[in-house]
């Protein structure tokens, strides 16, 4: 399993990289509608549509939305109100999670996540393709910085978690995760921050909101995981699907860039 896992993780990493520094913008585009619909046909069955066509009808036509998206201008206004949306639903959902913690079994189509889902990936797409093409400071090395911090707090919590973690952070959601393991996440991650403040040639004048997209973003991205988490624990699923071999689905994967990317961008924007 660790091998497969290694080498599925080597695989995507080198697709993404090499798409990120070498793709023109219209081809990345096309990754990323892939990666929506892949993710939409995931969200599909975890939202409760069991027929096979109409799981694969639901992912085209997201896939093809969130195409259509990206081939908008994607102007700062337009970018600023959708990244203020989607830093507003990822806020909603805190008050999801301490008004009703537990999401009623899934067993038939839910609607509400089904309409929920074309928002949460359109908007994270908009964010990724605007970092790396179409904001002023624009670049593949700013989109990697801002994924890099959610990955930072991935790894941070995992092994902080299992060394010293106690105090669960939702038991009765994803009960192996604790507050500890979040503190472990942020130090990782103000840690990338200081390094990349160090090699790093930013623009003057970006180092405060940097750091505070950073300190959100990556609090944030906890949000994701727990939001999906909840999701997969209505639907009795352990994982997404087994798109991925050894990590699971697409959704496993980017559970936590769906809520940070927004976040991130929200405050390099606004700030």
């Amino acid at each position: 399993m660790l091998k497969t896992r290694i080498i599925t993780a080597a695989i995507m990493l080198l697709v993404f990289l090499t798409a990120l520094f070498a793709a023109s913008i219209s081809v990345f585009a096309l990754l990323l509608a892939a990666i929506v619909a892949a993710s939409a046909w995931e969200w599909s069955r975890l939202s409760g549509v069991h027929d096979e066509n109409l799981q694969t009808a639901y992912a085209a036509g997201i896939g093809l939305l969130a195409l259509i998206f990206l081939y908008l201008p994607q102007t700062e206004p337009f970018i600023r109100w959708m990244m203020l949306l989607g830093f507003l639903f990822w806020l909603s959902v805190l008050a999801i999670f301490y008004l009703k913690p537990v999401h009623e079994p899934i067993v038939s189509p839910n609607a509400v996540l089904l309409l929920i889902g074309p928002f949460v990936f359109i908007v994270c797409v908009l964010g990724v393709q605007y970092l790396r093409s179409h904001d002023v400071a624009a670049s593949p090395w700013l989109l990697l910085y801002a994924l890099a911090t959610v990955w930072c707090m991935d790894i941070g919590a995992y092994f902080t978690g299992r060394k010293f973690g106690q105090n669960k952070l939702a038991p009765s959601i994803s009960p192996g995760k604790t507050w500890e393991g979040v503190f472990g996440g942020l130090g990782v991650a103000f840690v990338f921050f200081l390094l990349s403040l160090l090699i790093g040639n930013w623009p003057e004048g970006t180092v405060f909101k940097l750091f505070v997209a950073t300190l959100l973003a990556t609090a944030v991205s906890v949000i994701g995981d727990l939001y999906e988490s909840r999701i997969k624990r209505a639907a009795n699923r352990k994982d997404s699907s087994q798109l991925l071999p050894g990590h699971g689905g697409v959704l496993d994967r980017i559970d936590s860039v769906l809520a940070a990317v927004p976040v991130f961008i929200f405050l390099w924007v606004w700030l």
